[in-house]
């Protein structure tokens, strides 16, 4: 009898064991991270990892073939049910902690979900990558053709279904049509962006652009659109914003300021604030100014990237 409901604590104890025995599908998940290229096995999985900070879904710690190095993916897993406030940032502290007591050297943080949960939760763009649960039962049904194998691929494929699941996305025409509106305002004026179709949940002003030059190791680099906010951000994870200014002052554009984002210090310009129920000819006009300091933060970041990135490698931001 098939079971109905899928929890997300199921969905950890699959995985948790797919990382154990499965060194191929350990490698094809390793290969989406940060950390693709190197070449490391599994020596630890764990599961519901606390501390007084909360709980890390799975904690997944890689050794590099050489034994010098370890690496940790932290993966939050999410069917239906909200992040919880500051989850994400909670969970780097954790893994921060954990870097600053030698337990590896390195960490990306990962989100586990159905695609429609990623495509329409803005929140969920601050994990460092998704990895979908579309793409595991596929991973998993071509690399294990035996019953087992496509027992466990559709338990992962069901659990995506909305019709089972009680999260949804909250539709709304109206911040259909103004995402509809920028987008095309993106694609045929400003294709530096690289901006993907979006599909956001009611009145999100909030998007994530990072153009495919840039880099997600050894930090993450990517421009954050907080359009309510009018606050166009260039972000390198995992750096102490006032040492990093002190590093590129020289550098920086006259309407250029840094900040602390949490983790990552942000190279900030300041563009005109909008919200999606405002009507198309006053909110798109301030779009195009959005996504122009977006351009310029890019062309900034592929002027500057070496000095950008060295002077980021000498601010690392540590517990």
């Amino acid at each position: 009898m098939p079971i109905g409901r899928k929890y997300e604590r199921d969905i950890d104890l699959l995985l948790a064991e797919e990382f154990m025995v499965s060194p191929e599908f350990a490698a094809w998940f390793l290969e989406k991270t940060k950390f693709a290229g190197i070449q490391a096995t599994v020596v630890d999985v764990s599961v519901s990892k606390t501390d007084y900070t909360g709980e890390s879904d799975l904690v997944i710690l890689y050794e590099d073939t050489s034994g010098q190095a370890r690496y940790a993916i932290h993966v939050e897993n999410k069917i239906d049910a909200p992040l919880q406030p500051e989850q994400e940032q909670r969970y780097r502290q954790r893994a921060e902690y954990e870097i600053s007591q030698g337990e590896y050297v390195d960490y990306d943080l990962v989100l586990c979900t159905p695609t429609f949960y990623r495509m329409n939760q803005a929140c969920a763009l601050s994990f460092d990558l998704c990895v979908f649960y579309e793409e595991i039962a596929e991973f998993i049904d071509s690399s294990d053709p035996s019953p087992r194998g496509k027992y466990r691929s559709n338990f992962v494929a069901t659990s995506t279904s909305k019709r089972v699941n009680s999260w949804k996305k909250v539709e709304d025409q109206v911040t259909n049509r103004f995402w509809e509106e920028a987008y095309n305002i993106a694609s045929h004026e400003f294709p530096i962006l690289e901006m993907k179709t979006p599909n956001l949940t009611k009145d999100s002003t909030w998007i994530n652009l990072r153009p495919h030059d840039m880099p997600k190791m050894p930090r993450r680099v990517s421009i954050f659109f907080k359009g309510d906010r009018g606050y166009m951000d260039l972000t390198l994870d995992r750096c102490v914003a006032h040492k990093l200014e002190g590093h590129i002052r020289l550098l920086l554009e006259s309407d250029m300021t840094v900040h602390q984002t949490y983790k990552s210090a942000s190279i900030r310009l300041n563009v005109s604030g909008f919200s999606v129920s405002e009507p198309l000819e006053t909110s798109l006009p301030k779009v195009r100014e959005a996504f122009d300091a977006c351009a310029r933060l890019i062309k900034f970041y592929r002027t500057n990237r070496r000095a950008l990135d060295l002077a980021a490698g000498a601010c690392i931001l540590t517990p």
